[in-house]
């Protein structure tokens, strides 16, 4: 296609040209006669002058000496620029540049062997790759929007074209592939997994917007199917309640033998608050903190004498008995706690359950009806001030806000902090953007599906 669109351009640019230096040399024949100057009205010397002034060579071996035939070379000097800018830059010069940045990589290197592929990219594969390299696993990507593949391919080995085309997944050396990792919407993940099932067994994990689809993409040849949101969902709720973990740290990094670097919340009533990091409360633990956070803000490798406020997350290093210990400190009293969840979607709905599962009972806040004696609910929008404070907003200790827009979030977020200073809000971000803008506006942590997606991956 654009081979064929630069020999158009080409002999578009050409025709024009022929056509402009026979009509210039017709009038340079004229002129010398009029001049008269016969000897030089030669069609061989009127083609040369024409090529010397309309490229703005100029020698000057042949001039006009008359006012008439000055003007007319400054005519044909001019017409030799806009020539150029008219005709040969957009008709060639233009469409080969953008053939050569339109060159993406097609296949993956031969070497290539034992790799993830990722067919689909996205915030959350944008996390999972940076965990990828940590860990110096291969991947892949596959493709398919151009101007995505086009962002990408100087930083990943990327392979453009549609994963639904067979030839295109034989590029990508599927053949050889550890994983496959699907990205896409639910009904191209469908289509994806059939045409991978033609030609490999390979693992396939599929991503689900919908829950009520992960059926489908599993009748279609997904090994596993995943849900971001409900991924996040069960962090959420091991973080606001280790109890819903027992021994698991939710997004904790394994670094060598049995040490693991976790986060550690201050919940309120924690016995941590208002101590010291050198506190012999916190060496007793065994586990070394190597940040803080504090409403967003990292402190790497705080001083002995920073104080840890309720809200606050520190970030640990230890094995699993000393990190457990600094859990249980952070917790505090578990009898004291009042949960509220704010927004009962996918997120909201998987977060419930798990806390319901582990003998918490939140309120929960939600524009439905949901017609259930499960859990307390108050019907209304979660950014309401009026409908936060009838679920008791002001005495919860953990207000988890899980609404499905941003916009909501950042303003409910607000409302909650105003109306309770103290409490230990988790919000939730659909995109990386919004992190810092709800940590801003009160969150003490901040939890987005490309996040935890990518960790859980």
């Amino acid at each position: 296609m654009v081979e064929s669109i630069d020999a158009r351009g080409a002999a578009r640019a050409v025709f024009f040209t022929v056509v402009i230096v026979a009509v210039y040399s017709a009038i340079y024949m004229i002129l010398m006669r009029y001049e008269g100057r016969s000897e030089l009205a030669h069609p061989m010397n009127a083609v040369y002058w024409v090529v010397m002034t309309i490229t703005t060579v100029g020698y000057g071996d042949i001039v006009f000496s008359s006012s008439l035939g000055r003007l007319f070379s400054i005519v044909v000097s001019l017409s030799g620029i806009a020539l150029v800018f008219a005709f040969v830059l957009p008709g060639i010069v233009t469409p080969w540049f953008e053939h050569l940045g339109r060159e993406l990589p097609e296949r993956v290197p031969e070497w290539m062997s034992g790799h993830i592929l990722i067919c689909g990219y996205g915030p959350m594969v944008e996390r999972l790759t940076e965990r990828l390299d940590e860990m110096g696993i291969e991947f892949a990507i596959v493709e398919s929007r151009e101007s995505v593949a086009r962002s990408i391919f100087k930083r990943y080995i990327t392979v453009w074209g549609d994963p639904s085309d067979v030839q295109v997944l034989r590029n990508a050396n599927i053949s050889t592939a550890r994983m496959v990792m699907v990205n896409y919407t639910d009904e191209v993940n469908a289509d994806v997994i059939l045409t991978i099932r033609e030609v490999s067994r390979v693992e396939i994990i599929a991503m689900v917007e919908d829950l009520r689809h992960s059926r489908f993409l599993s009748y279609a040849g997904a090994s596993r199917v995943l849900s971001p949101k409900t991924m996040l969902g069960t962090f959420v709720a091991q973080i606001s309640n280790p109890s819903c973990g027992e021994c698991i740290f939710p997004g904790a990094v394994q670094l060598f033998g049995t040490l693991s670097l976790v986060e550690v919340p201050v919940l309120p009533g924690s016995p941590l608050s208002e101590r010291e990091i050198s506190d012999p409360l916190l060496i007793q633990t065994g586990a070394a903190i190597a940040g803080l956070w504090k409403r967003g803000e990292f402190m790497p490798r705080p001083a002995g004498t920073e104080r840890i406020s309720t809200g606050s997350v520190v970030l640990a290093v230890g094995d699993s008995e000393q990190l457990m210990r600094l859990r249980s400190l952070g917790a505090g009293d578990e009898m004291e706690k009042r949960f509220l969840v704010v927004g009962y979607g996918d997120v909201g709905q998987r977060l419930v359950r798990v806390l319901c599962e582990h003998g918490v009972v939140p309120v929960v806040v939600d524009r439905r009806d949901l017609a259930t004696d499960r859990f307390e609910h108050v019907r209304g929008d979660g950014y309401s001030e009026d409908v936060l404070v009838r679920a008791g907003v002001k005495e919860a200790t953990c207000i988890m806000i899980m609404l499905n827009n941003d916009h909501d979030a950042i303003y409910a977020t607000l409302v909650a902090r105003n109306l309770n200073p103290d409490a230990f809000i988790i919000a939730r971000a659909n995109h990386l953007k919004t992190t810092e803008k709800l940590y801003r506006a009160g969150a003490d942590y901040v939890a987005s599906v490309p996040m935890v997606g990518a960790r859980c991956s």
